[in-house]
Parts: C-alpha cells; structure tokens; sequence
C-alpha cells in the first residue's frame, strides 16, 4: 500500500480556478467578474474605513490631558487601553455597516451561487496526475481510517497493477472543496467483503493499515476488474 498527494497547494488552487472559471459561459464570467471587482472593492473601502476611523480616534485619546499627579497617571495609563479597545471595535464597526450594502450586492454575483447552475469541469490536471484511467467506478466512502475519506464521493480505478482509490476526479470539484490525496494497493494488499449496515449492503476494502466502508457497487467492481483480472 502506498498513498500520495499533490502537494503543491498552490499551484493546485490556482489550477482549480483556472478549470472552474473557463467550465463557466460568457454571462457567467462577466458575472463572476462583477463579484470579484465588488469583493475587492470592498475589502479595499473597509480597510480605508477602519484605518481612517481608528486615526480619528487614536488622535483623539492623544488630546485627553495627562494629569500630573502620579496616582491619576496610573488610572490614566489604565483608561487609555479600554479607550484603545473601544476604538478598535467602533472602527470594526463602521467598517462593516458602511460597506454592507457593498457586500449585499456582491452577494448577487456570488460563485457560490453559480456552482449551483454548472457542473463543475475541475480537476483535469488532478486526473492526469492520479493516472486516472477506465474502467473506473464512483461510489460513496462512508466510513474510513484516514478521516478526510469519511462521507466523500469517491473514485475507484485500476492503474499500473494498482486499485486506485481519490475524490471523485469525473464530476470534480470546486475550490471551496480539496483534493484528498491517492491510496494505491496491489492485490495480495487487499480484501473485499460484504457487510451490513442497516438495512443496506456496503463493500469493506481491508488492508493491513487502513479500511474503506464503501457503496456495495464496489464490491463487484474491485472483484471482476482488479481481483479476478489475469
């Protein structure tokens, strides 16, 4: 058994975004660049809100005379770091309600919103890397040893001798999900039996370190393509 990963974060988000924004139409991406311009600009008036606001008020504590008695300087010394807290919250404040009608229409524009109308056409290079190759079967993962697996849309494969196991590359995925690296195993690595869960049939891949709870259809596939292949 053998697993790895693309480790280069990234280059990999980046390729992501690159499949993401060209899997989208000609309105789509003029929207998608409305709420990347509203997003930024945003963030760009926020930050000089915040700073402005917290300048104002900063200036004004330095206004605030030092009493010259020592015990009123020390109750001086401990107002002013309330006064600084308080200031930081009201420019935090200011920040948000005056560039909420900003973020409001952003939200317009949202690619999270869009991710609903397009299939995802993602991962091309990720499948190219895994050597995804046919016959393959997607099935659901529900339970794992390596936790990252549990409850995940899973593609199983055979490549170079190997049963190949990874997220699902065929429908694949937005940026907001992640890449969940490759298990590998050879034959005489493995064992498939069914058990019950429920009501339901699933397909428990054994291996001496880690264990797959997967949809029964795996079963089947891992046997006729893998096992029982010369």
């Amino acid at each position: 058994m053998r697993y790895f990963k693309y480790n280069d974060a990234k280059k990999y988000i980046n390729a992501v975004l690159k499949e993401q924004y060209a899997s989208l139409t000609r309105d789509e991406k003029k929207t998608y660049r409305k709420w990347r311009f509203l997003r930024r600009l945003s963030i760009i008036v926020g930050l000089i809100i915040f700073l402005s606001v917290c300048i104002a008020g900063f200036c004004a504590i330095t206004l605030i005379p030092v009493p010259e008695e020592w015990w009123w300087t020390v109750v001086y010394g401990i107002g002013i770091f309330p006064l600084g807290i308080l200031v930081l919250i009201i420019s935090g404040l200011f920040m948000y309600y005056l560039t909420l009608p900003m973020q409001k229409m952003a939200e317009k524009y949202d690619l999270l919103l869009l991710k609903k109308k397009i299939p995802s056409k993602a991962c091309a290079f990720l499948r190219d890397y895994y050597e995804l190759s046919e016959p393959y079967v997607l099935t659901k993962c529900f339970e794992c040893t390596d936790a990252k697996f549990n409850m995940h849309d899973v593609c199983l494969f055979i490549t170079n001798d190997e049963l190949r196991i990874t997220t699902d590359l065929i429908s694949g995925f937005l940026h907001g999900e992640r890449d969940l690296g490759c298990y590998c195993f050879k034959k005489e690595e493995i064992s498939v039996t069914k058990r019950q869960d429920g009501k339901n049939l699933i397909a428990e891949l054994k291996t001496e370190n880690v264990v797959f709870l997967l949809g029964y259809r795996a079963k089947s596939f891992i046997e006729k393509n893998f096992i029982s292949k010369n």
